[in-house]
């Protein structure tokens, strides 16, 4: 049976939040999974409002108007703390309230740990490396906080390329026995020069070669909702350019910080990472 998480009433009388799972079944929509490094599909207003903006932790949030009303979509970050969050939400004139705050919860989730064994270069980069790092930075978060108001058409998304799920979102990596960050995406084992493709339709809004991810892709796909191809061979796709569902952005590789030749795929919601397996058509 769905579940159906009904939050506290909000400051406005009118709104009362909703998370409810059935939301997350429609094919347009990722699974609801609130926990930290998941999505939460959020009711912010009736079908018959208008809402303008929806922040949460600073960020704007992607927002869909539905039958059964308009809907936030959520990326939580895997640093979140489980309990009650607060979602600001900006309202048309009409409205009863041009801004008011609703709440979701989110949800305690362990993630396993992985033990990997890296080259000692990225363990202790030099002075150049980790000015290059520095530069990197700053193009790769300008690329994940990109901002297009264009609403995807869809959140399914096709797994780039096809292999084995070499490693699941969120583990926590421990490198050459030393704490790591959690790992950010899904790791797909195909060996190097294996085509990658779009795993949905969108413009590239950034590419490059950066010092830890390599040879990169960023594919925006409406307000917020952002993929990303890492360590890559080669590249074939420029910025500025419009690709379709299935269309080659590259070849996959081994460049950047790896073990070995792989598809590190990631996924963006409102400038975090979330677990892109969400987004897939079946789960693997």
């Amino acid at each position: 049976m769905l579940r159906q998480l009904i939050g506290r009433a909000s400051a406005v009388a009118w709104c009362v939040l909703t998370s409810v799972g059935v939301f997350a079944q429609d094919a347009a929509l990722p699974r609801h999974a609130p926990y930290p490094g998941g999505v939460a599909v959020v009711k912010i207003g009736e079908a018959d409002s208008r809402v303008l903006e929806v922040l949460f932790d600073g960020r704007r949030v992607l927002t869909q108007k539905r039958a059964e009303g308009w809907l936030a979509v959520v990326g939580l970050p895997l640093d979140a703390k489980p309990g009650r969050q607060t979602l600001h939400v900006k309202a048309g004139e009409d409205a009863p309230k041009r801004a008011y705050d609703t709440t979701f919860e989110i949800k305690a989730k362990t993630y396993p740990a992985q033990h990997l064994k890296i080259s000692s270069r990225f363990m202790e980069p030099t002075p150049e490396d980790l000015q290059r790092n520095e530069r990197d930075q700053v193009v790769i978060a300008r690329a994940k906080n990109h901002w297009n108001p264009e609403a995807p058409p869809s959140f399914v998304l096709d797994l780039p390329a096809s292999g084995r799920l070499s490693a699941r979102f969120g583990l926590r990596r421990v490198l050459n026995g030393e704490d790591g960050s959690p790992h950010a995406g899904l790791d797909v084992a195909v060996g190097t020069g294996t085509p990658l493709r779009a795993a949905a339709a969108g413009r590239v809004i950034a590419t490059g070669d950066y010092f830890y991810s390599g040879k990169s892709v960023f594919v925006d796909h409406g307000q917020g909702f952002i993929t990303l191809y890492i360590h890559m061979s080669r590249i074939d796709v420029k910025e500025g350019d419009t690709v379709e569902r299935g269309a080659t952005l590259g070849l996959s590789g081994a460049t950047g910080r790896v073990t070995g030749p792989h598809l590190h795929w990631a996924v963006l919601l409102n400038g975090v990472y979330v677990d892109p397996e969400l987004f897939l058509k079946t789960a693997r």
